[in-house]
């Protein structure tokens, strides 16, 4: 069953036409997409699509947003129902960008890299960690193109073979067991780890070069 928001969607590309929008307009549902987001109006940029019918909208129509923005993409429905148009709202963020061409496998070096300013499109995304010197480059990256996860990543802090300390703490006891890693591991991914010693095997997540942490529930 198509909702109601599906149909207003289809309408706005069906139907296109030659309004144009106004700054009114633009103000309104900027300043309704900047409630959903909690962010200011004047952050927004917004991408158009072309109005059904003829005729600019007037300041006396009704506006509803509709969508939920994934991708940035809403539904805009003017005058109760009689028009809807699709926008698409973003903001801009300063990124890091590759500065020449990288190959997959390189390690990023000092200059690989550039900050640029570009158009995010959909709601304000989570903060990552900024790629520097060591990151790994997981797929070619073109100049000018966005560096970020998966496309480059953090070097691995645990690799398979090498010497690991896996450390257990609750309360004010700390256990630290000497193991030999089973596989690489980068920041928060899961190591596990022959313990010397002892049978059966221990997992925990790479916290620090060589460093693992094991989870609060006990020591087996």
């Amino acid at each position: 069953m198509i909702s109601s928001a599906d149909l207003l969607l289809l309408l706005a590309v069906a139907l296109p036409g030659t309004a144009a929008v106004t700054p009114a307009l633009e103000e309104r549902v900027a300043a309704r997409i900047a409630a959903v987001w909690g962010v200011p109006a004047a952050a927004l940029g917004l991408s158009w699509g072309a109005f059904p019918g003829r005729g600019a909208p007037s300041a006396d129509d009704s506006v509803r947003v509709c969508g939920n923005g994934a991708d940035g993409w809403f539904v805009v429905e003017l005058g109760a129902g009689r028009r809807a148009v699709r926008v698409r709202a973003g903001l801009e963020d300063t990124v890091v960008v590759a500065a020449r061409p990288l190959a997959s496998g390189a390690r990023l070096e000092a200059g690989d890299l550039v900050s640029a300013v570009r158009m995010h499109w959909g709601p304000p995304a989570p903060r990552a960690a900024r790629p520097g010197e060591g990151w790994e480059v997981r797929r070619p990256l073109a100049a000018g193109e966005v560096a970020a996860r998966p496309a480059v990543a953090p070097p691995p802090l645990v690799a398979a073979g090498e010497p690991v300390r896996m450390v257990w703490r609750q309360g004010g006891v700390n256990i630290v067991l000497e193991g030999i890693a089973l596989n690489g591991a980068r920041r928060d991914e899961v190591v596990r780890a022959r313990i010397q010693g002892r049978s059966g095997r221990l997992a925990g997540r790479a916290i620090a070069p060589g460093v693992v942490e094991l989870g609060t529930g006990g020591i087996r």
